[in-house]
């Protein structure tokens, strides 16, 4: 029962060192364990040859595999540490990596706050996979509300959900899989083959969390599921997170040559980046807070379970 409440801990001291101190600078980021990740899979990527299809769908596994058991197994070790403080401080720590309120914050003022054009579409490079050298300052403004409102799931409520499920082992388990497939996960003619099996697993382990995640966008944002369902029927689109951060703030979304979302409502604008960031953080904390309550109420439950079971126990030998 103990080990509900060190969760919890965890949790909230996880929480409290993303919030106050966030991720490392872009100076020191070779020393984050989080980005060995990539390098280790592109390191894979870089030896594999091409030409077997039936050869790469096979590398396509074991490669993802091995770097999730890399990543992960230490992650349950954790629990052979005697010294229950120590256990909940690498704990925090090593969940902190796994999610990132602070940073998605962090990349969106960034471009809500560069004046110059140029300046934005570099700092919007550095997390949208398009090509922003030819987008103009509305496509940057909805190219920014789109990846804060798609990396709600991936940075914050998937790594909180698989932590609530199977504690910092789980949330690991995501953090490799949605890098791994942020590497390979495309349908190119190089990565169609290799990438197959971190694309789908990623699709996997994110179709709960992106509908809990696009719930919260439309609940911080004081719209109904209902009009979101209505929408994405309409539309045909895909992306939940997005539709609903589109209707959360009546904003049109666009990623050219690919989809429209919202077309009837406003062009995307900087008001609308400080309204996406603040959904963000409204949802992540809602989120976080839901995640601390089930697992006082697992730990209310089992102690009760517990004591009426000892009670019974006591009854019966008696």
């Amino acid at each position: 029962m103990n080990f509900l409440i060190d969760h919890i801990l965890i949790l909230i001291l996880a929480l409290v060192i993303d919030l106050i101190i966030g991720d490392p600078s872009e100076k020191r980021e070779k020393f984050y364990p989080i980005v060995w990740i990539s390098r280790l899979m592109y390191f894979f990527d870089r030896i594999t040859r091409r030409g077997d299809a039936r050869k790469e769908k096979i590398l396509g596994v074991v490669y993802p595999l091995l770097t999730i058991s890399i990543f992960s197994i230490p992650c349950l070790m954790l629990y052979r540490i005697p010294s229950e403080l120590v256990y909940v401080v690498l704990g925090a720590l090593i969940f902190k990596m796994t999610f990132t309120i602070k940073g998605l914050e962090r990349f969106g003022r960034n471009a809500l706050e560069t004046e110059n054009l140029e300046l934005k579409r570099e700092a919007v490079g550095k997390i949208v996979s398009r090509d922003v050298e030819t987008m103009d300052e509305e496509h940057l403004d909805s190219a920014v509300i789109e990846s804060v409102a798609e990396n709600l799931t991936d940075s914050v409520i998937a790594p909180f959900f698989y932590f609530l499920l199977f504690g910092v082992f789980g949330a690991m388990v995501y953090r490799v899989i949605n890098t791994l497939d942020a590497v390979v996960g495309y349908k190119t003619e190089r990565y169609l083959h290799f990438g197959w099996f971190s694309a789908k697993t990623d699709d996997l382990l994110n179709y709960l969390p992106e509908r809990i995640a696009a719930g919260l966008i439309m609940l911080t944002g004081r719209s109904k599921w209902s009009d979101l369902k209505k929408r994405v029927n309409e539309e045909g689109n895909k992306h939940l997170t997005i539709a609903a951060m589109s209707h959360a703030l009546q904003v049109k979304l666009e990623k050219k040559g690919h989809y429209i979302v919202g077309e009837n409502f406003e062009r995307a604008s900087r008001k609308h980046i400080e309204g996406a960031i603040k959904i963000m953080k409204r949802s992540s904390l809602l989120f976080a807070l839901v995640c601390i309550l089930v697992l006082l109420l697992l730990y209310v439950l089992s102690l009760s379970l517990f004591t009426i079971f000892t009670a019974a126990s006591t009854a019966l030998f008696a």
